[in-house]
């Protein structure tokens, strides 16, 4: 990993780095290649790094009852993520794992904590993310507990769409999940997701190709989305 591709990793804090804490960052940041299906971090694992995605994608699991997954966050190219249990003192209470081969940065939290004493700024950006995370948890609770089931798909797929954009046609989604985890994203069980995504592509609001979904009528998406 460069210093080119931890600096566009990390744009989002880079710039708040003074130059010798960008060289300190460089010279402790520990690259993670991932294959797909690969663990970056377990649950109850002690929390130790930030990890910041530099290609490839992810997702965060936690382990619900019956031996049931639920997925809490997608990640993409310059997300970070692991640092809330840090911050919380406590060891990782999810999974983060990649959806498919992927290269990490992993920066030692130490080091973070050490910066963001002498940086107001840095420490300001951790505050703010972990409150627009709070934000979206509470948001997506309420979603996944209250909608219908075509509302919590109809949901995932406009997180999708917000989240990873289209491919050059402008209507294929630019990441292609399993029906287990687009089950896990949107709570419910793989024959419901397998199900509803079906009878979306005969009111031809998708298509469906393997793993590949095309959005066909994205008004109507949002649609169903809004009225749950």
């Amino acid at each position: 990993m460069t210093e080119l591709e931890l600096a566009n990793g990390l744009s989002e804090i880079w710039h708040l780095l003074t130059e010798p804490q960008q060289k300190s960052l460089m010279d402790d940041a520990i690259t993670l290649t991932c294959d797909k299906g690969d663990y970056i971090y377990h649950d109850e694992e002690e929390s130790i790094y930030l990890y910041c995605l530099i290609r490839g994608h992810a997702k965060l699991e936690k382990l619900g009852i019956g031996g049931r997954n639920q997925i809490m966050r997608m990640f993409q190219p310059g997300d970070i993520f692991g640092y809330r249990s840090f911050f919380a003192s406590q060891e990782h209470t999810t999974e983060a794992i990649a959806i498919e081969d992927s290269v990490v940065a992993c920066i030692p939290m130490t080091l973070i904590e050490r910066f963001c004493h002498v940086n107001p700024d840095l420490a300001m950006y951790f505050v703010r993310n972990l409150a627009i995370d709070l934000g979206k948890s509470d948001l997506r609770t309420v979603e996944l507990t209250q909608k219908h089931i075509r509302g919590r798909l109809a949901g995932s797929l406009v997180f999708l769409i917000d989240k990873y954009g289209f491919e050059a046609d402008g209507r294929t989604l630019n990441i292609f999940l399993s029906r287990e985890d687009m089950a896990s994203l949107s709570n419910m069980t793989t024959s419901n997701a397998i199900r509803t995504l079906a009878s979306f592509a005969e009111e031809g609001i998708i298509a469906v190709d393997g793993r590949r979904i095309k959005v066909l009528d994205a008004s109507k998406l949002k649609h169903i989305n809004t009225q749950g």
